[in-house]
């Protein structure tokens, strides 16, 4: 797997630059770079149980809190999207987005934005999700808000103990470290972009979280504007 360090925070436009052209890369952000690309389901905490187990029992609860019948894939998507463990590993179609979720936690960690570009895609008209398969790519219905402002895409991982790397991952993927102080600056910057926790989140969670955020950092904040840096780029 390639793998870069970022040396600036104004690198990340540079390092994006190259994928601007390719609609078929997708994008994740891991705030521990050390971490496995494998799914929550298939974690050390949660492996001793089946993960379609867990996600009947959800199914039985879960209909007094949804507003539509929703097929297999789309329960699924949403469970995932709420914090079950599940099969499903979250990637995006947006970068910044992804960048968002490097830097937003474990300040005093390198965290890490991997690109990928999978060679096979699941059709959820013609699959099941607990079907026999390796790794693969799923664009999810937007059957919730998180999943339609995450723009948000999985790889499904039949066995949800096998990790996305080298050895498994069908398709060209690089890795991109996010060195532990730049993770503040970036992600400041992502919020002057309109990338936080209200716009990722459209939830009363996510306008606490980003409230919470904002009063955390309310010294970031000191109004000073350099006007002649304006008037000598014009």
């Amino acid at each position: 797997m390639k793998k870069t360090t970022l040396k600036s925070v104004d690198d990340i436009h540079k390092f994006l630059e190259r994928f601007r052209k390719a609609s078929q890369f997708k994008f994740r952000g891991q705030s521990d770079e050390n971490w496995e690309l494998i799914p929550k389901a298939g974690r050390s905490e949660y492996k001793n149980i089946e993960d379609k187990q867990i996600f009947e029992h959800w199914k039985r609860r879960a209909l007094s809190h949804l507003d539509k019948n929703y097929n297999e894939w789309e329960l699924l998507s949403i469970a995932q999207h709420t914090g079950l463990p599940t099969r499903l590993l979250d990637w995006t179609h947006v970068p910044l987005i992804a960048l968002f979720f490097a830097v937003s936690e474990n300040y005093d960690k390198d965290g890490a934005l991997y690109v990928y570009k999978p060679y096979y895609r699941v059709l959820h008209n013609d699959f099941e999700p607990f079907g026999s398969f390796d790794i693969c790519i799923f664009q999810p219905n937007a059957s919730s808000n998180r999943i339609a402002n995450q723009y948000a895409y999985f790889t499904v991982h039949s066995n949800p103990e096998m990790p996305l790397n080298e050895k498994t991952q069908e398709g060209y993927i690089e890795k991109l470290v996010i060195p532990a102080n730049l993770k503040k600056d970036m992600i400041h910057l992502l919020n002057q972009y309109g990338v936080n926790f209200l716009s990722l989140f459209p939830d009363l969670e996510g306008l606490s979280r980003h409230l919470s955020w904002f009063a955390e950092n309310s010294k970031y904040w000191d109004n000073t504007f350099d006007e002649e840096e304006i008037t000598e780029s014009e």
